[in-house]
């Protein structure tokens, strides 16, 4: 999560100074060095993709690693290794040998998980970043006719009667729910979450009037398309081309922009020089015209970082996570 260009800040406590000393030392980061002679593996890459095959990260990191193995002159093979998002990928990867070959796709939900289920991992300490990638959109919609007034009409009458009105996301700690929590905290208004297994079930719930408002990634807007909802927010910096009618979180009021961005990052310890050869590769993917026509297709959102930035933003990002774990008291 991320508000504007750094991330979703938010306030409250943590889980405690070691770990934020650790966290801190990420932003002492040296410049990524480039060495005088190119990196080149010995075989094929592996980039690990903690997502299932066939959905929308996996779909671009496939268009990615393709462009990116053609740049490097060997190729950039996906494994699959869903489950937890992100949290058995990096309890795998920080164990893995520093070669280059072994690299993955992480997702910022792994950071919230790992705090959650309280694992002994560092961001980017167990790590090496070596660039961010892209993010998705989210938003919030509402049956058809449910809001006239839309999103400030879903606030007044949440005011009006406490506790009466619902909201549904994908799961407890998504990006859904969490959003939607800061933001009627802000309010001060007691809306009842409902979590469903899936964004798709809490867009049928939506349509059959079973949750006043569901809460989640943009795949959600297929019912806007197909005239059965509308949007009341989209959570990105900008209004989406597919829906330029849907007001962002910012022409609301609200100083905050939500993705989900995920970036690339290898073994802890990775060579400079191998580090340098794999950003280098995978940058130069991000300029090709497939990259850009995924995204697209996703309507998700180049978010590109350098080695440095990266790390801290992964940094900056555990930070955001240990406080809003506290102010909101999340469980796993």
């Amino acid at each position: 999560m991320r508000d504007g260009k750094q991330g979703m800040r938010m306030i409250g406590t943590g889980f405690g100074a070691g770990r934020r000393s650790l966290l801190l030392g990420a932003l002492a980061l040296p410049a990524l060095a480039r060495p005088a002679r190119a990196w080149t593996p010995s075989g094929p890459v592996r980039v690990i993709v903690p997502f299932a095959p066939g959905g929308t990260n996996d779909e671009v990191m496939r268009v990615l690693a393709e462009c990116a193995g053609r740049r490097l002159g060997r190729p950039i093979e996906v494994h699959n290794k869903p489950g937890r998002p992100g949290v058995r990928m990096i309890a795998g990867l920080a164990s893995a040998t520093p070669d280059g070959l072994v690299i993955a796709q992480l997702p910022a939900a792994a950071i919230r998980i790992a705090l959650l289920d309280h694992l002994p991992l560092d961001f980017p300490g167990d790590l090496t970043p070596i660039l961010g990638v892209a993010g998705s959109a989210f938003g919030s919609i509402a049956k058809k006719d449910r809001f006239p007034e839309g999103w400030r009409g879903f606030i007044a009458e949440a005011r009006e009667k406490p506790g009466v009105l619902s909201y549904g996301s994908a799961g407890v700690n998504s990006n859904g729910h969490l959003t939607m929590a800061r933001l009627l905290l802000r309010e001060r208004v007691q809306v009842v979450h409902v979590p469903f297994r899936g964004a798709a079930l809490g867009v049928r719930a939506v349509v059959a009037g079973d949750v006043d408002v569901m809460a989640g990634p943009v795949s959600i807007g297929s019912a806007v398309t197909d005239g059965d909802a509308v949007w009341l927010n989209v959570w990105s910096a900008e209004r989406m081309p597919r829906w330029p009618e849907a007001p962002t979180l910012r022409e609301l009021g609200y100083r905050l922009t939500v993705t989900a961005p995920f970036g690339i990052v290898g073994p802890a310890a990775l060579p400079a020089e191998i580090t340098a050869s794999l950003h280098d590769a995978f940058r130069a993917a991000m300029q090709d015209q497939a990259f850009h026509d995924v995204l697209s297709r996703n309507d998700m959102t180049e978010d590109y970082r350098d080695g440095p930035s990266y790390g801290a933003f992964l940094a900056q990002s555990a930070r955001v996570e240990e406080m809003l774990i506290g102010r909101l008291g999340l469980q796993p």
